[in-house]
């Protein structure tokens, strides 16, 4: 032990001495130094796709197997060079060249002591042009990852994040590679001992590309990224599931069928692939064939409970309800807690005639899920077959508590009115009545709806895709359009909305929604257009003319905007919301005594609202008239809501045009903390602290404030003071500074 410790001491000795040295670039040895320094920066794994060529200049020139490292190399470069500077004691390298062609490693013939010290005991295996033989996605992770955790931290990540304009912190903190699919598939692999065992380094790579685009929710990108790595690593089946998953998530349910149909002929028994086969198939309607595939599923004895569920659905679909019933009892048996079974198992129970079976299962599936909706309304209906429309009426209450606007809920607790009466289980009535409230067994689409009350919204995405039948296709479209929405594909939510609206097309709720989804994603034209057509459909609508208002001023249309906002008025004329934001549309276009008289009269509509008593007592401010009546509307406006910070610095812009310009500092001071960083609160810091003569000060205020209104130049929600102006008040301290 000691004697090894002592030859590690005299190998690190040896290769610090050699690093804190002037190099000399005509030394043949300082190639060997160059070659060493950059395996150990680098490490192994990256250095086993690239090669030290020759130094010159202060140019270091290095050979790369394939273009496709060249983003991680790029990012690492500076790293690279501080590293190398830092080691030599000077500025020794100023550019790294890469350059793509063949590696070629030499071996030399009995090295010297010393350079055996360099190599420290060198990898004899060459870097091969395509894979790495038995190399391990783990390992290879885990070193390019923690190896060289000082030097180099997260290296394979950087690339990644200098690849996207995602943020590496968020990047490293959402993606555990330790944990991922390419380093448990390949500890499978690895654990087979194959020597055949091949791995391309560029699977990598398009993997980690891969997980960023899944986390940024570009499912078509990933999509390709996924082929790639399945290109590269064609021996793994989670590649080809996530590869499905994404095109499925992209919409392209064809696409994925045709990748899995791929994957089974490389793993035919494979649980997750064939389940996701089994689910398209089955929202193709093909059921023979979607059963089978559940069936492999089943006799894997993966404990998948939903490939006991959707074979009952299909059944259930058949009529075979006996071999329904029978699947949903082995979801319980597979998962006890699985509150949809209960669902599905109470359904059968309810054509069957079985109500007390059905309540009791029911009841469970509620304990586990109180907002199963759906469950509530099959025990309801239960409960008043059974003849007790009290305990019914109750469980219908509740519903609509949950759901108020549910039209079918009301329907039926009228229908309940002098009615007592059991219904007779056996009879027409009573099948009839048990098929219109059970309604089709849409198991996506409760799978889906559960996901989506959790949360989990790209699950939720997965089942709502599946749903292929065009009878569900207007719901199914809605709950896309949100979903992906909600995951920030505003540009797929359009897709999915804009689909609907075709089949919709007088729709406003669609035609409003679409605006919005427009003006999120930076259209504003396209909204002013969509609201203008729903105004078309519904003209006795304030709130449509009051969307129109803020639309147009999205597109600097103040007159239409006001024009618009004087509709809605028209419309709606108790509405103290409206007289103030048309009061602040004449303000901007400069109809001061317009905008005073609509801020007046929303305050006496509403003597509470804050901002009109704010904006009236600043326009009073800034006209330099009225100025006890603007602090007695500040007072009133602060005295509702004393720490906004928009209203002390009207208050402090007050006191400034007062005189009084150290109260005015002081509001002002408060104001700052209660808000970010605005250019009009510091163009304000800037004049207090000129008027107070501290021209430093003021200054660096108005410099503050140019840099804020640069910044914020597009956002034409903004009221930002003028450029020209603050750099004419720079310039203005700038030369009283330079004469003192």
């Amino acid at each position: 032990m000691s004697i090894q410790m002592h030859a590690s001491w005299e190998t690190i000795r040896s290769v610090l001495g050699k690093s804190i040295v002037r190099v000399d670039s005509n030394d043949p040895q300082s190639f060997a130094w160059f070659d060493f320094q950059w395996k150990l920066i680098v490490g192994k794994d990256l250095s086993l796709a690239t090669q030290v060529n020759k130094f010159s200049s202060k140019s270091l020139f290095v050979m790369v197997s394939d273009r496709v490292w060249f983003p991680a190399l790029e990012s690492l470069r500076e790293k690279i060079i501080k590293t190398i500077n830092e080691r030599a004691g000077s500025a020794l390298v100023n550019r790294i060249v890469f350059q793509e062609g063949p590696i070629v490693k030499s071996i030399k013939k009995n090295p010297s002591e010393e350079e055996k010290h360099y190599s420290m005991k060198r990898n004899k295996m060459q870097a091969p042009e395509i894979g790495m033989k038995d190399e391990s996605v783990k390992n290879i992770l885990d070193r390019i990852n923690c190896k060289l955790k000082v030097i180099l931290p997260v290296a394979i990540l950087v690339f990644i994040s200098n690849c996207t304009t995602f943020p590496i912190d968020q990047v490293s903190r959402n993606i555990d590679l330790s944990n991922s699919y390419a380093v448990k598939a390949v500890e499978k692999l690895s654990a087979k001992k194959s020597n055949e065992n091949v791995r391309d380094p560029r699977a990598y790579y398009y993997y980690l590309m891969a997980l960023q685009a899944v986390r940024e929710h570009q499912f078509e990108q990933a999509s390709e990224n996924y082929r790639l790595v399945v290109q590269f690593a064609p021996d793994d089946y989670e590649f080809y599931s996530q590869l499905a998953i994404n095109l499925i998530r992209a919409g392209e349910i064809e696409d994925a069928y045709k990748t899995l149909q791929e994957s089974l002929s490389h793993f035919p028994d494979n649980p997750e692939l064939n389940m996701m086969i089994g689910d398209i198939l089955a929202g193709r309607l093909e059921y023979e064939r979607a059963l089978s595939h559940y069936q492999r599923v089943i006799q894997a004895k993966s404990g998948l409970a939903r490939a006991y569920l959707l074979s009952g659905a299909i059944h259930e679909v058949r009529q075979q309800y006996d071999l329904a019933e029978d699947m949903y009892k082995k979801v319980l048996q597979v998962e006890s807690t699985n509150p949809l079974g209960y669902h599905y198992l109470a359904r059968v129970n309810i054509v069957a005639g079985k109500l007390e079976d059905a309540k009791r299962s029911l009841n469970q599936a509620l304990e586990l899920r109180p907002n199963l909706l759906k469950a509530r309304e099959f025990l309801a209906w239960a409960l008043a077959a059974q003849g007790k429309p009290d305990e019914a009426k109750k469980q219908y209450k509740i519903l609509l508590k949950l759901d108020p606007l549910n039209e079918s809920i009301h329907k039926r607790m009228t229908a309940m009115k002098g009615s007592t009466l059991r219904m007779d289980v056996d009879s027409s009535k009573y099948r009839a009545d048990a098929k219109e409230v059970l309604g089709a067994p849409d198991v996506h689409i409760k799978i889906g709806a559960v996901y989506y009350e959790q949360g989990i919204y790209l699950k939720a995405l997965d089942e709502f895709q599946l749903l292929q039948e065009k009878k569900h296709k207007k719901e199914i479209l809605m709950v896309l359009g949100r979903v992906y929405e909600i995951l920030g594909r505003v540009d797929r939510a359009i897709q999915e909305i804009n689909s609907l609206l075709k089949i919709e097309p007088r729709s406003v709720h669609l035609m409003v929604y679409l605006a919005r989804l427009h003006s999120m994603n930076k259209h504003p034209e396209k909204t002013v257009q969509l609201i203008e057509e729903a105004i078309k459909v519904d003209q006795n609508n304030d709130t449509l003319y009051h969307s129109l208002a803020i639309a147009c001023i999205a597109v600097n249309r103040l007159d239409k905007a006001i024009d618009a906002m004087q509709k809605a008025i028209a419309i709606d004329k108790d509405k103290d919301s409206y007289y103030f934001e048309l009061g602040a549309l004449q303000e901007r276009k400069g109809e001061f005594e317009l905008a005073i008289k609509n801020i007046k009269h929303s305050i006496e509509l509403n003597p509470m609202h804050s901002n009109a008593h704010n904006f009236l007592g600043y326009i009073y401010a800034r006209e330099g008239k009225s100025l006890d009546k603007a602090l007695g509307h500040l007072d009133k406006a602060l005295s509702i809501q004393p720490k906004n910070g928009y209203f002390l610095d009207s208050l402090s812009w007050i006191y400034f045009k007062k005189g009084e310009s150290e109260k005015a500092l002081r509001e002002l001071k408060k104001a700052m903390v209660y808000t970010s960083p605005d250019p009009v609160l510091y163009s304000h810091l800037g004049d207090i602290y000129f008027s107070l003569m501290n021209y430093t000060k003021a200054g660096k205020a108005w410099e503050t404030s140019l840099f804020l209104t640069l910044e914020k130049k597009d956002d034409i929600d903004s009221e930002l003071p003028d450029p020209k102006e603050l750099e004419k008040k720079i310039q203005k301290v700038q030369k009283l500074l330079s004469n003192n």
